[in-house]
This record gives C-alpha cells, sequence and structure tokens, in this order.
C-alpha cells in the first residue's frame, strides 16, 4: 500500500462547533467593518456606514472580486488595530497602501471597487451566530443612540458649509446704507 504524502494528521477539525471559541491558534476574534449582503451571503468590508447626506446608504467593497494580492491586504489592514479603532475603515484606509505601493483606498475608488447599498441590505457580522450579527441600520441607529445624535446628523457631509442661520427679522432701515 503506498503512503500518503502531504496529508495533515492534525487536520483541524470539522464539527458543528469548531468555527466558535478557542482555536487551534488561540481565541477566534470577531472584526468591526466586516459583513455580508442580507439576499447572497457575499462578504463585503463596509467602507463607510453611511453616504453623506444619504443616511440609508453606505459604501462596501465585495472582497471576492479583488485580486488575491489585494484581497489579503485588505483584510490584514482591516484586522489590524489602527483599522479596528477606526470608527470609518475607509478613513484609515485612505493612509494604508498595497503591497505593490498603491494608496488602498483611492485604487479601490478608481478600479470601480467600491458600490454603494442601502444600509438595510448590509449584515454587520460580528459573532458565529445570529446572536453576532445586525443590519447596518439597525447599527446605525445603536451608534447614533449611543453618541446622541441621529443617523441623519451622522451622515452629514463634513465638508459641507455650515448652513447661514436664518432670521426673521427685517432689516433695519437705519443700519443699512443707502444706494447712491
Amino acid at each position: 500500500m503506498a503512503t500518503l504524502m502531504n496529508v495533515n494528521d492534525q487536520a483541524m477539525p470539522m464539527g458543528a462547533d469548531s468555527g466558535a471559541g478557542e482555536g487551534q491558534t488561540g481565541p477566534k476574534r470577531h472584526f468591526k467593518h466586516i459583513g455580508e449582503l442580507v439576499d447572497g451571503k457575499a462578504k463585503v468590508v463596509i467602507m463607510y456606514r453611511t453616504v453623506p447626506d444619504e443616511p440609508n446608504n453606505c459604501l462596501v467593497v465585495g472582497t471576492k472580486f479583488l485580486p488575491d494580492l489585494y484581497h489579503n491586504a485588505l483584510m490584514k489592514a482591516v484586522e489590524s488595530e489602527g483599522g479596528q479603532s477606526a470608527d470609518e475603515f475607509a478613513d484609515f484606509a485612505s493612509r494604508q497602501t498595497f503591497p505593490d505601493g498603491t494608496n488602498m483606498l483611492a485604487m479601490m475608488h478608481n478600479d470601480n471597487y467600491i458600490k454603494k447599498f442601502k444600509t438595510n441590505e448590509i449584515m454587520v457580522t460580528f459573532g458565529n451566530t445570529d446572536d453576532g450579527r445586525i443590519l447596518l441600520n439597525k447599527l446605525n441607529e445603536m451608534i447614533a443612540k449611543e453618541k446622541g445624535t441621529s443617523v441623519k446628523e451622522m451622515a452629514a457631509d463634513p465638508d459641507a458649509p455650515a448652513p447661514a442661520k436664518k432670521t426673521t427679522k427685517k432689516a433695519d432701515a437705519k443700519k443699512t446704507t443707502a444706494k447712491e
């Protein structure tokens, strides 16, 4: 009988409980900015939880469409300390580069990998069970409540000029200059 080559007798267990708790390399971690499409279960990285002036939309990257080199670097960035501490992953990605030296956010934007979806079409996954899943629109509502604001205010364009204060008083004729 021939011996089998390249067979790992220490293979990972395959069972109902194999995805939770302690793994072979330690406790399994759950990461922010990771989700999936509600209808197709395709994995996504959530770049922005809201779009400026569009509180019911978000921007995501479908990871399966990225070349392996970019996919692996993106996932490493998401899992990094900086990626996890960022409120919006795109803010962190704008300061990162892929292994070929291209800016992470710029490349994904320029090559049309970033797509807009409704927030109720994205399921944020932060655990292995149904308790570790929440629709992005519900998560946004929870974050807004925690911050004491609304989702609409969170989605306000940070670069937009502040709205002018509306006055209900008419101009005082004595304070205005006369036309010559």
